[in-house]
């Protein structure tokens, strides 16, 4: 892999740094790599040890990460008290923070602290397919490593193979995740069929009544009934404009809702290029908000008030 081997570079000529923010939609490889990374600064791939970071019990290794729609305070407050410690066997400590976009407000704060004013010989690993939602200031000190991106027509169909989804329900989940772990559990925990037509049914209505829209996230909610399915919901309504702004510019091919392309073409044309980037831009703000515990309510309601006005 690329990717991997501009690490393993870096680090034979002695240019590591303190802190590598990895971005890409195929979180199965970039958790890979991370992993494989540690491997090479703990352990220089020795085996016994390479396997004790596999397996997560290595003293000097730490892997966050959680099913659930935020890492909590705790696990930031743990991680940062043992990367506080003298490495135990080797030169150096690392840890690796996966879904780092899942963090808190309080939890990015208390990282971006650590990486200010960082332990020596202590790296950091962070993880995301949703960069947008990371504080400027975690960028500004991390160093970035692009991941090519995983063709979702290719997760789609794994996820149609691996899970036996349906071609609608794959396609949906997609647009909030590209492990293959994550997209067993919500298909076999939930009912996304109903979710799926909820959420489809309050794109209309954001765009041709705000009123109905207001009145519609009560049944909206009822569907999505935690935080993870909210974020779901959110990442299906942000694929749902975006398919408006592949059609605007004929690229009907990448549509993740492919069903809707007659809709989408009469909808398009009621919409400009501004406004479609200023509605996807709301999205992305509800998810911070939603990510930093906001009531679910209040940002439903931001939307639909904020993509009518």
């Amino acid at each position: 892999m690329l990717e991997l081997e501009q690490l393993t570079k870096a680090y034979h000529n002695q240019k590591l740094s303190h802190a590598y923010l990895f971005e890409g939609d195929d979180a199965e490889a970039m958790t890979s790599t991370a992993r494989s990374f540690a491997q090479l600064i703990l352990c220089q791939n020795e085996a016994q040890c390479s396997a004790k970071v596999m397996q997560q019990n290595h003293p000097d290794f730490q892997y966050i990460a959680t099913d659930e729609a935020t890492i909590k305070k705790e696990q930031i407050e743990r991680l940062v008290h043992h990367m506080n410690q003298l490495p135990i066997e080797g030169a150096y400590k690392v840890y690796i923070i996966q879904d780092f976009e899942k963090l808190t407000a309080q939890g990015e704060n208390s990282i971006l602290k650590f990486l200010e004013e960082p332990p020596q010989n202590t790296v950091a690993i962070l993880i995301s397919t949703k960069p947008e939602q990371i504080l400027d200031t975690i960028h500004s000190r991390c160093q970035h490593v692009y991941f090519k991106p995983i063709q979702r027509d290719s997760f789609v169909q794994r996820l149609a193979e691996r899970e036996g989804m349906t071609q609608p329900i794959a396609e949906f989940i997609s647009t909030y995740t590209t492990q293959y772990e994550v997209a067993h559990q919500l298909n076999e925990e939930f009912e996304l069929a109903a979710l799926r037509k909820t959420m489809l049914q309050w794109c209309d209505r954001l765009l041709n009544s705000s009123e109905m829209a207001l009145i519609g996230i009560v049944e909206l909610l009822k569907q999505a009934k935690n935080r993870r399915l909210q974020l779901l919901t959110l990442s299906g309504i942000n694929a749902y404009f975006q398919d408006l702004l592949y059609i605007k510019v004929g690229m009907k091919a990448r549509l993740t809702f492919s069903e809707l392309h007659d809709h989408y073409q009469n909808t398009a044309t009621q919409l400009s290029y501004r406004h479609l980037v200023y509605i996807m831009e709301q999205i992305t703000e509800a998810h911070k908000k939603l990510n930093q515990n906001v009531n679910p309510t209040l940002v439903f309601e931001q939307i639909a008030i904020k993509v009518k006005g």
